[in-house]
């Protein structure tokens, strides 16, 4: 009994969040109310607030749930013998597709991600923190094999890293970059981030430049 109790309980969670899902697409996040979510699922209000206290802890949820299917896709898709600068692109292209599949949900959670809420918090740490250790064990790969610098300090190296990744979806969003775009623009940070930006003696660096739709950089003004 005990079994199916839980089974219902699951269920129930799930099409809370399926709900919110596509409530959040149709009226927008700040106009779904608890109530339009209870109606969508066929439950009462009060049992949507047994399993969540906000629409911000559903938002989470659903940043939990891509985040655990975003890192099955990436050990499908990665190839562990490849450079590991490959390697992380790899994993935020996976991330990138998801974006592309849900743009307006995606939205919501790259908003949520960078400005939470502060009753969030806590949990949004939970989730961020198993995030960002799959690209700590990606940098520390890359240690290893002295293709990142041994030297340096794994987790500052694995924000770097999101950091441009979410540069680089803040400017696809603002149509800075255009999707055809992204993987070029992508390997590029992620190269100088691995390559640092200390002036190179043997000038290895093979990347294109940055390519924005709307933005060009002034030229440097020589004396």
């Amino acid at each position: 009994m005990s079994g199916k109790r839980e089974q219902n309980k699951r269920l129930t969670r799930q099409a809370i969040v399926d709900s919110a899902r596509m409530l959040f697409i149709r009226k927008g996040f700040e106009l779904t109310r608890i109530e339009d979510l209870a109606r969508q699922a066929g439950i009462g209000k009060g049992t949507v607030y047994s399993y969540f206290s906000s629409k911000e802890q559903i938002l989470i949820e659903m940043i939990s749930e891509e985040r655990q299917q975003l890192v099955a896709r990436f050990e499908q898709r990665n190839d562990e013998s490849a450079p590991i600068g490959e390697q992380i692109l790899t994993l935020f292209l996976c991330q990138f597709d998801y974006i592309l599949e849900h743009r307006e949900i995606a939205r919501l959670m790259y908003r949520e991600s960078l400005f939470p809420v502060k009753p969030s918090i806590h949990q949004r740490h939970q989730v961020d923190n198993s995030y960002l250790n799959a690209v700590v064990g990606l940098v520390r790969r890359g240690q290893q094999r002295d293709e990142i610098n041994p030297n340096g300090d794994a987790l500052s190296a694995a924000i770097i890293f999101y950091n441009h990744y979410s540069m680089a979806i803040s400017g696809w969003y603002m149509g800075y970059i255009e999707s055809e775009d992204m993987t070029m623009n992508l390997r590029h940070l992620i190269e100088m981030a691995i390559n640092g930006l200390h002036r190179s003696t043997d000038n290895t660096s093979t990347s294109p430049a940055l390519k924005l739709a709307r933005l060009t950089a002034t030229p440097l003004e020589t004396p």
